[in-house]
This record gives C-alpha cells, structure tokens and sequence, in this order.
C-alpha cells in the first residue's frame, strides 16, 4: 500500500510531480501553451492562461498622440492628455482608474493618448493623482479651467472602483454639468447604483463576459432602459482586467465624441 502512495520508493514525491506535469502539460498543449507556461513557472501559467481565456492587451493605434500638460493643485498632479492640434477651449473627460494609481501610470497603462487620437475626439482626457482623496468638484474642476480648458459640462470615465465614483459623481452633478459618462465594470450594485439620477445623462455601461459583475450589469442596463435613459454598451468578450478596458477605450471614446 505504501508502495502505491510511493511513501517506500525514493522516487514517488518525483514520480507524482511527472504525472501532474504530464496532466498538466498535456491540457495547456490543448491550448497551444503547454511547453510555454511549464518553461516560464506558475506565474507565466497564470498569465498564458489568461491570454487564452480573457484575451491580450491590445497593441495601440499607430498614431502620433497629441501634447500631454501637466500642473498640480494641492500639491498633486493633474496630467491632461489633449488631442492633436486642439482649438479652443476643449471639453474634458475626467478618468477615474481603478486604484489610486499616478496620474501619469493610469494613462500610460490605457494608452489613453493614442486612442484619443485615432478617434478622432475633440476633447482632452484629464488624469489626477490618487483621485479617490481629490475634492475634483470643489479644486480639480476649478483648476482646469483656469489651465484654459472647458469645464462647464465634462464627460466622465472610469473603471471598477473608479466606474462607480464616475455614476456617483454624475448622478450627483447631473446633466446640466455632466454630457456624459461612461463605467467599464463599476463596482456597484443595481442596487445601489444611483439610476434615477442618470436618467438625463447618456451613459455607457459593460463589462467582460467572463466578469463576475456581468449580471449586475445587465440589471443596470435593463432599468436604465426601462426609466427611459439613452444607454449604450453591454456584455462582450473579456474579464475583470487591463486588457478588456483598452480593448472597450474605443467605443467609449466614440461615445463622448458623440456627446461632447
């Protein structure tokens, strides 16, 4: 009996390994991934099978982006990316990633520079740092528009945590201030999700099919649809992650092209 656990041969621990390796191995070759993930370790296992599941970061448009500014109000950065060759003073759509990461690191991460540009939008796309401790109604606002920018009604973007700060704040200013706003998996409830308060304000709500928010979402669409509100988005392709937020920037982006 110990014998068949392997506990008696100096070779049943290896032996068990091979056998999983094998198992293993032989369902990642299904995918085309086998020796790949198993050469790189558990973590480019991880990382091959969320390629296969959820899809890849898609490579951004080749184009020139146009100038990004930079100032800081109370003592944090506020990085604006505009479009090429702006005229006038440019609507905004403030961006609200997931975490309280830089500025600087939510536009990188979504190429948010490039995808503006090859909208074709004529609207910039203002970052802050640790946006969650930001009084953006009361200083960020007020700021840009001294910087020259056009603040009186803005467009609003955000994901996860940052998607339900972006509904939060739009049911709370409401149309006359907020043209539109746009939440790529927020991290709300139906329930306590501000509907009625957005029912004058185009929103653009979605999510990955393989997120585990996708029910919540359909709820939301549904009765924002039933109280009457101009909605676009939806369920497609994609999980909880970087990847299915660039792949939706533009879509969402031709969205507030249409609205600002």
């Amino acid at each position: 009996m110990d014998a068949e656990r392997g506990e008696s041969s100096p070779h049943g621990g290896d032996g068990r390994l091979r056998r999983r390796a094998f198992l293993v191995g032989g369902g990642l070759a299904a995918l085309g991934l086998g020796g790949v993930a198993l050469a790189v370790g558990p973590d480019g296992f991880r990382d091959a099978y969320a390629r296969v599941v959820c899809g890849g970061v898609p490579d951004p448009p080749a184009v020139r982006p146009g100038e990004r500014r930079q100032s800081r109000v109370e003592n944090r950065a506020v990085i604006v990316s505009l479009p090429p060759a702006p005229q006038g003073r440019v609507p905004v759509v403030i961006m609200f990633p997931e975490g309280a990461e830089s500025a600087r690191a939510a536009l990188d991460l979504s190429s948010a520079d490039r995808y503006l540009a090859a909208s074709g939008g004529r609207f910039a796309v203002a970052a802050i740092d640790d946006w969650p401790s930001a009084d953006v109604v009361g200083t960020v606002l007020p700021h840009l528009e001294t910087q020259g920018f056009d603040t009186r009604r803005i467009g609003l973007l955000g994901w996860a945590a940052g998607g339900a700060e972006a509904l939060r704040l739009a049911a709370q200013l409401g149309s006359g201030r907020v043209a539109a706003v746009a939440a790529a998996s927020p991290a709300v409830t139906a329930a306590r999700a501000p509907l009625r308060d957005l029912v004058d304000i185009p929103v653009w709500l979605g999510c990955g099919e393989r997120d585990d928010r996708a029910p919540q979402m359909e709820t939301m669409l549904k009765g924002l649809k039933a109280l009457g509100a101009a909605t676009e988005g939806g369920i497609s392709s994609g999980c909880q992650d970087t990847a299915y937020r660039v792949r939706v920037l533009p879509e969402q982006f031709a969205f507030f092209s249409r609205h600002l």
